[in-house]
């Protein structure tokens, strides 16, 4: 996008038609970076955003209204300059990737003034540059002789435009000609924007164009997708960073573990300790007197031991079912993070570290925040509604919310899975059939829907209790029955 002066030329046309004769209400930076100027333009706000340091740099225009900043330097100078004048008009330099948009008010006595901003739309080298008469009045990027010898930039100094590229780009008679009021060629490939332009491009000879209208509209589109490939990254990123702290959990409770067994081993030995004080007392007499009093101290030592051993062992055991507890919910965290879609990394995330060491207390029933989609259900023929949970926070909301203490309640056995929830509005009983589809919905959403077949465990929902101190989701149930069921996702159940 933006790959030569034409491109620029129709980006002008459409910022002069949309915005010509707009009042600018406000101009700055947003929270990313990127320069605003917030118009008022047919009654309605419209708020340009220029992304220079993005590849290429865009340009966008939108009815979106994020909060423009009050930061020092050049923003502050851009409010101060530009607010309550109007547009007069956006030109682009031929040639060039350098868009010029100017600025203009009177006052109530007939007092002309004007200003220009110049947006160099260079990759890796944008700037913006705000000038009065000939004069800088300030750039977003300001730099000295020392800084480079070719071109000065700075406020009160001269403003010179950026010298124009060594070999500009051959153009067709067709594209240097294009009326910029014509639909664009589009290209797209598996609904990602490849590139756009004002005559077919024989590079793209492939792929079948679409006509568009509007290159904002498209330079939108790209953001929307740069922003989406970045958020994906950056969950990515930190759904590893989140299963590194899973993996350094796990290895020191299982680390707990072998000192946990190194000292009910130890315990479970401790007769011998009761049988060599038993057999001190009864050598006694065989001692000199004045070894008596050291072997006294010995069998001592050794009854205290071996009680102390004994009395252990409930919280060497209790221990141990706290540490199993724990490796279990690392597990269902580790699966529900592989299987976390974006908006579920956040909870996965808030879990893991409620697990760590002086982490945040888990909320009490892991009560869910506010739901960001639509559950996922299925309506049966027969009447029976079943509802899988897919996350933490849904499979809480189901079971402990939702679900009524006599609906059936559905969970892989033995592995992490979806909580899955079986109701029927009449109360009836429960066909056979559909106590196999929500077992194998159960079995599809867990850890074992690779398998040919699944165990699942179901049970009322009144016998599900909530595991304390553990992650939502996490529970305990009695009274089950199972079903040996193969997996099926829910588009492909009825």
């Amino acid at each position: 996008m933006l790959t030569d002066w034409v491109l620029m030329r129709r980006l002008a046309h459409e910022l002069q038609e949309r915005l010509r004769g707009a009042r600018v209400e406000d101009a700055g930076l947003l929270a990313d970076g990127r320069i605003a100027i917030l118009f008022r333009a047919r009654g309605s706000p419209a708020l340009l955003a220029v992304d220079l340091f993005a590849s290429p740099p865009l340009v966008t225009l939108n009815g979106d209204l994020p909060a423009i900043l009050d930061a020092p330097g050049f923003a502050r100078a851009l409010r101060r300059s530009l607010r309550g004048m109007v547009l007069g008009g956006v030109s682009a330099r031929r040639d060039d990737r350098l868009l010029r948009l100017s600025f203009e008010t009177r006052s109530r006595f007939g007092v002309s003034d004007r200003l220009e901003c110049f947006l160099e739309l260079v990759p890796r080298f944008g700037n913006a540059v705000l000038v009065k008469g000939e004069r800088v009045v300030a750039a977003r990027k300001e730099f000295a002789p020392s800084e480079n010898p070719q071109r000065t930039l700075q406020a009160g100094g001269p403003y010179v435009l950026p010298p124009l590229p060594a070999a500009a780009r051959q153009l067709g008679p067709a594209a240097a000609e294009s009326d910029d009021s014509q639909a664009l060629y589009v290209y797209r490939r598996d609904g990602r924007l490849l590139q756009a332009y004002v005559t077919p491009l024989e590079a793209f000879a492939g792929h079948e164009p679409v006509r568009e209208p509007s290159l904002l509209d498209l330079f939108a589109e790209l953001r929307a997708e740069q922003l989406a490939v970045a958020g994906q990254a950056q969950r990515q990123q930190r759904a590893r960073a989140v299963m590194r702290r899973l993996d350094r959990r796990e290895q020191k409770l299982r680390d707990e573990l072998a000192a946990l067994a190194r000292k009910r081993e130890r315990a479970a030995s401790r007769d011998a300790l009761r049988e060599e004080g038993e057999r001190i007392y009864g050598e006694l007499h065989a001692l000199d007197e004045s070894q008596r009093e050291s072997a006294k101290e010995r069998a001592a030592k050794l009854f205290a031991e071996y009680k102390k051993l004994a009395n252990s062992l409930p919280h060497i055991d209790a221990r141990k079912r706290e540490v199993d507890a724990a490796l279990e919910a690392v597990e269902m965290l580790r699966w529900e993070l592989d299987r976390a879609r974006d908006e579920d990394i956040d909870e996965v995330e808030a879990a893991a570290a409620a697990l760590l060491p002086g982490g945040a207390p888990v909320r009490p029933g892991g009560a869910p925040a506010k739901r960001k989609r639509a559950l996922l259900e299925v309506r049966t023929e027969r009447g029976s509604r079943i509802v899988v949970g897919r996350s933490p926070s849904e499979n809480a909301e189901l079971t402990f919310r939702l679900a009524r203490p006599n609906d059936l309640w559905f969970h892989a056995r033995g592995i992490p899975g979806a909580h899955v929830i079986l109701t029927r509005d009449d109360r009836a009983e429960v066909p056979d059939e559909d106590l196999t589809t929500a077992a194998a919905l159960a079995g599809y959403y867990s850890r074992g829907r690779s398998g040919a077949t699944v165990a699942v465990d179901y049970t009322l929902r009144k016998y599900v209790r909530k595991r304390p101190n553990a992650p939502p989701g996490l529970v305990w149930y009695t009274k089950a029955k199972t079903l040996v069921t193969r997996p099926q996702p829910a588009d492909s159940v009825s």
